[in-house]
């Protein structure tokens, strides 16, 4: 009962609290110094009231009137007058005049004995309640006052002890009540600036969180497009097999192309298999043995797959052919690009294969360096022979006739240029298969420049260009078997695509001081030149540029080939720079020594 009625009471000094700030906002825009006044009025009139009760004493009429007209000037002034335009101090006149109407209110109801003295602690509260502690030496000075205003504003009472001794005491007591409002109102009003403070904290804090809020939600949003836009991507991959895992190598995505190459279903595979269940298991454990000491179990699936993506964490992202399995039990070959997949931090979350069938690739490859093989070991036999028996007919004791020996030259002439690109077959099989050395010795890089330069000068008199040498001697340490061959493609090359009247320059410097820079060999022509597009794939095994082959040039597309494998093998450079119908230059850098 008793919860249930402060409960009550509580929401009616909420509800008269919430009436009496609506109608200080009514009163204008100084609601707030009426609202103020407002308890002390409306207790006023409720005095005022009880005076109508017959046996209320009354001595004084005027006194009273004159109390009610300060009341009701207080409250006509703190409505109509600016008192926001004024510092706060002005608001105490209203409290004052408010002990001043108790003073009156006292003196007419019976002096001394007045019932309605108790009205003094409502301006009493208003004054403690200021920020300063002027208000207290106000309240008490006004409690005092009223308390003697029998005694100031009447000759009936004389100031006698009984008079002093309560004015000091009720004034005593105005003091400690307006001493502990005061200090409340301080901490109340520190409170309401802490929590005003907190509360513009919590609103900063309330807009980032919601501007966070938005940001998360773009980023999500964009990862999201992000996301879907990839799964679109790889998706529609089908020439790829696109397989991407967990750290443990649990597949995740397995894109359409991946179906079609292993005959899985993407149902059977996310989330139920591993990378290493598509590859050949004996591959995966030899490459295994070979990284990691042979002390983890064979059949451990996490072993298998840290075999395959060492060397993707370890930041050497790897792409080389594997053996993979197909569903049907069908083996094929695959170029593999194994990528890791990581966080901010460094951790990593998986691994994206893809996978590109090159089983035709290989096989065609491999059917190609056999058939190059095998012709070329069966043409150099017979035309070895062929040569032989040439040199016997030309030096034999029988004597030839001029018409007999032009005869002879000119096979003898076909045959070495057949045994020439069998030979240039050879190397390049050799090339492919790995097995292209070199045998370097101390050589003078001028010397083979020179002996190029004068091979090649009755073919370039021939095709009417001129060939011009620039010769530094160059001391480097070279094959010089292999290098006299690829300087004599170049130089070859550059008069067979020069036109008549045009120039081939070749020269050799070297690089630094003679001893250890190296050497450059040069050369250039100012032939009909290669269209941009196709220099990349110049060097390439049986690749003839579009304009040798518009205008029917012979050729069969070794001669560059060879001479990148023997720059490659001398640890050197070949740059190549042409405009067409301008020229062509060749540059071969290569070091003082070759490397290993």
């Amino acid at each position: 009962m008793t919860e249930l009625w402060s409960n009550e009471r509580t929401d009616l000094v909420t509800m008269g609290s919430r009436y009496l700030r609506r109608l200080a906002r009514h009163l204008g825009p100084d609601g707030g110094v009426v609202e103020r006044q407002l308890p002390f009025v409306g207790v006023f009139l409720i005095a005022l009231l009880t005076l109508l009760i017959p046996g209320v004493n009354v001595t004084s009429q005027r006194e009273v009137v004159i109390a009610a007209l300060l009341t009701v000037g207080q409250l006509i002034a703190a409505r109509y007058l600016p008192w926001g335009r004024w510092p706060e101090g002005r608001q105490d006149v209203l409290p004052m005049i408010q002990l001043l109407a108790v003073a009156f209110l006292r003196t007419g109801t019976g002096g001394p004995g007045s019932a309605y003295t108790t009205l003094v602690f409502f301006p009493v509260i208003t004054l403690a309640s200021q920020r300063d502690r002027r208000g207290i030496v106000l309240a008490a000075l006004g409690v005092a006052g009223v308390v003697l205003s029998p005694v100031l504003l009447t000759n009936t009472v004389q100031l006698t002890v009984d008079t002093g001794v309560r004015t000091l005491f009720v004034t005593l007591v105005a003091v400690v009540v307006a001493a502990t409002v005061h200090e409340i109102t301080a901490r109340l009003r520190a409170r309401s600036r802490a929590l005003l403070s907190l509360q513009m904290d919590q609103a900063v804090l309330l807009d980032r969180a919601r501007a966070d809020a938005l940001s998360l939600a773009r980023v999500a949003d964009q990862r999201r497009a992000a996301r879907d836009a990839l799964v679109s991507v790889i998706d529609s991959a089908t020439e790829q097999a696109i397989i991407a895992t967990d750290a443990t190598g649990l597949v995740e995505v397995f894109n359409a192309g991946a179906e079609r190459l292993l005959g899985y279903g993407q149902g059977e595979v996310v989330g139920r298999l591993r990378l290493t269940d598509f590859h050949d298991k004996d591959e995966l454990e030899a490459r295994r043995t070979l990284l990691f000491a042979d002390d983890s179990p064979v059949d451990h699936p996490q072993a298998l797959v840290d075999a395959l993506v060492a060397p993707a964490l370890a930041g050497r992202p790897e792409v080389r052919d594997w053996t993979y399995v197909a569903r049907d039990g069908e083996r094929m070959t695959v170029r593999l690009a194994v990528t890791r997949r990581s966080e901010a931090d460094g951790t990593t979350t998986g691994y994206v294969v893809v996978a590109t069938d090159v089983t035709s690739e290989r096989e065609a490859s491999r059917l190609q360096d056999e058939f190059v093989s095998l012709v070329s070991h069966e043409l150099r036999t017979p035309l070895t022979s062929v040569l032989g028996y040439l040199e016997l007919l030309t030096d034999g004791t029988d004597p030839l006739s001029d018409e007999q020996r032009e005869y002879l030259t000119v096979i003898e002439r076909n045959a070495r240029r057949q045994l020439r690109l069998v030979g240039d077959l050879l190397l390049s099989a050799q090339v492919d298969a790995g097995r292209f050395s070199i045998a370097p010795s101390r050589i003078d890089a001028a010397d083979i420049v020179r002996a190029s330069i004068e091979a090649a000068t009755p073919v370039a008199d021939a095709a009417g260009v001129t060939l011009e040498g620039t010769v530094v001697p160059t001391p480097i340490d070279a094959d010089p078997v292999r290098l006299a061959q690829a300087v004599d493609n170049l130089v070859s090359n550059a008069i067979k695509f020069t036109p008549s009247g045009g120039t081939v320059r070749v020269g050799v410097t070297p690089r630094g001081t003679q001893a250890s820079g190296g050497a450059d060999i040069v050369v250039a022509d100012t032939g009909i030149g290669i269209p941009p597009d196709e220099l990349s794939q110049l060097t390439t095994r049986f690749f003839r540029a579009s304009t040798a082959t518009r205008r029917a040039i012979p050729g069969v597309g070794l001669g560059l080939s060879i001479t990148k494998a023997v720059v490659d093998a001398h640890g050197g450079s070949l740059a190549i720079t042409s405009t067409l119908g301008e020229g062509t230059t060749f540059t071969i850098t290569l070091p003082a020594t070759p490397p290993g």
